[in-house]
């Protein structure tokens, strides 16, 4: 990963975190990589999970639960997991395809505990311009900008809003992205 992966991934984090509930004591990642923005919470989140089809292996590290896998159907094997206070998902749904997002949707209402929040960053759409320039460049990383198919960051709450209300939105990173914050009632 390089700086500008890095600058990019702590900045999404922050503006992630800023939108926690107060008084968090379980947080769960969809895409987590290898943990960072769990390794980022307060020692009081004690109950913290993830997954990402990228792991190694489905692991315990750190006081933190990995799964390698598909959201949401790895969660198969672990029906014990949650409810969470929080549950974020950031720069990922974007990948994911219609019925993914469908299925998501379904699974994240039933991992959150009432009041509790979802928390989500996807890039607007002309990001995958700016990333197909960064590569050329060499700035950053590979990205997988051919997962994106068009995704437009206003129809999440399409797919959400069935079992979650929209909460606030905002854009971030000179307009680039967005954070949408969902709140199960």
């Amino acid at each position: 990963m390089k700086f500008l992966d890095k600058l990019l991934r702590t900045w999404r984090v922050k503006v992630a975190l800023n939108h926690a509930p107060s008084g968090m004591t379980s947080a769960f990642d969809i895409g987590c990589d290898e943990g960072f923005l769990l390794k980022q919470l307060a020692p009081s989140v004690t109950l913290k999970a993830g997954i990402d089809p990228r792991l190694d292996q489905t692991h315990l590290t750190e006081g933190m639960t990995l799964i390698k896998g598909f959201f949401p159907e790895a969660l198969a094997a672990h029906p014990d997991l949650g409810p969470f206070d929080a549950i974020f998902s950031l720069a990922v749904f974007e990948h994911f395809s219609e019925e993914d997002l469908q299925a998501s949707a379904n699974a994240i209402s039933k991992l959150l505990k009432p009041n509790g929040r979802l928390i989500v960053t996807v890039p607007h759409p002309f990001v995958d311009q700016i990333l197909d320039v960064l590569l050329w460049l060499h700035l950053i990383d590979g990205q997988a900008t051919e997962e994106h198919h068009g995704f437009n960051p206003e129809d999440l709450e399409k797919y959400l809003s069935k079992t979650l209300r929209l909460v606030s939105t905002q854009r971030f990173q000179l307009g680039l992205n967005y954070v949408f914050v969902f709140e199960k009632q």
